[in-house]
């Protein structure tokens, strides 16, 4: 679905992948077209269209002989009342003056007509409609209007997206599964092969009844460019369950809790009704199937799946133990394992046993959040990442 090969280590061009499925069209941006640091610029490019004709029109006003126009149509313009004055002492010289500029005006205005439509017919935007396929995007973009009263003219000029966020598969349902790029931050604009790029990705509900993981997904949209380490290109994937979040269910709509679907030592748990029915086959369902091919073409540097309601993160003899034991220690979470439970097809355990490079851990939330609790979360993700091995 994503090209397959690794987008971390391989892709020359991150943002191609977003240009081809916009949902909305950002004016102005050429997303089918630029590279990576192209993207990175300040400014995407902003094509004022119908300002030649326009231009065009107030320097045939502003003419030395401009003033005929209003002369010449029966107005009353200073130079045609000094002309109109002066008329007393020849008339017939200033008729025949006003025969001869009339046909100027009528020759100039001619000229402006054909300049002005031309003018702006050929202004194009330095792209078309990108190419529609089945997985859509959306931007968010922040625009600002201004108005100048003495040419009665406005311009709106169109801010670079903050973020971008493409549907990367559908639900049993057909939900879209969305995934957010802040778009806005240094991170996001590094080079792929850049060695000091963090690519982390959180993901704030697996299971549809577990839903305080979105606060997090809100604060960490929320953040300032500042506020997020230069190096890191921030991903965020509200829910890979769309319909148990909508039902406020455990399962997707088959009855399959996603956390037993994925592939690493998959095996049949229970059936339909149980709460860990693992489903009839290792990644059965398409939302599994969704985040399999989304984690392998991203390539994450590391990736936090929240669940709830146990209130701790599980500790690590590994590589990544320190960061663990230091996201426990900024957010007041144990370092305890979750008890009980049958835990095979588990999707962090699929992706660190698939890419052994990668950080990925379960956070536990308790059953609610206090007050502050999910912008916690937030800056402790971005705080640990200098801790990855």
């Amino acid at each position: 679905m994503f090209g397959g090969a690794s987008i971390r280590r391989n892709q020359n061009d991150l943002i191609a992948f977003f240009s081809i499925n916009q949902r909305t069209s950002i004016p102005c941006a050429c997303f089918t077209t630029l590279s990576r640091e192209q993207h990175a610029g300040d400014t995407l490019p902003v094509v004022p269209f119908g300002s030649v004709g326009r231009y065009i029109g107030v320097d045939v006003l502003a003419h030395p002989l401009g003033w005929a126009v209003e002369n010449g149509l029966g107005g009353s313009g200073v130079l045609g009342d000094h002309v109109a004055h002066d008329g007393e002492r020849n008339l017939a010289g200033v008729k025949s003056v006003r025969k001869v500029q009339f046909s100027l005006l009528l020759a100039i205005s001619g000229v402006v007509i054909v300049a002005g439509c031309s003018g702006s017919d050929s202004v194009t935007p330095p792209m078309t409609q990108a190419p529609q396929l089945a997985s859509t995007s959306t931007s968010t973009t922040t625009s600002t209007t201004s108005t100048t009263t003495s040419t009665s003219t406005t311009t709106t000029t169109t801010l670079p997206p903050t973020e971008l966020t493409t549907s990367i598969g559908s639900s049993v349902q057909g939900l879209p599964i969305d995934v957010i790029h802040r778009v806005d931050i240094p991170g996001a604009q590094l080079p792929v092969d850049d060695p000091n790029r963090v690519v982390v990705l959180v993901i704030g509900v697996i299971h549809g009844d577990e839903q305080a993981g979105l606060d997090v997904i809100r604060e960490l949209r929320a953040l300032l460019p500042t506020e997020i380490p230069t190096n890191v290109d921030l991903w965020l994937l509200p829910a890979i369950n769309p319909d148990g979040v909508a039902l406020n269910q455990r399962h997707n709509v088959n009855q399959v809790d996603l956390n037993r679907n994925f592939p690493y030592k998959w095996g049949i748990i229970a059936e339909p009704g149980n709460w860990e029915y693992s489903g009839p086959s290792s990644a059965s369902e398409p939302e599994t199937q969704a985040t399999i091919e989304f984690v392998k073409y991203l390539r994450p540097d590391m990736t936090v799946w929240f669940h709830q309601d146990e209130f701790s993160i599980a500790p690590s003899t590994g590589s990544d133990g320190p960061l663990r034991r230091e996201y426990a220690r900024l957010t007041g979470l144990p370092l305890k394992g979750v008890p009980g439970g049958t835990y095979t097809g588990v999707a962090a355990t699929w992706q660190r046993k698939t890419f052994v490079d990668d950080t990925a851990f379960i956070v536990e939330l308790g059953p609610t959040l206090a007050e502050g609790e999910a912008l916690t979360h937030a800056r402790a993700i971005l705080s640990v990442v200098s801790l990855l091995p």
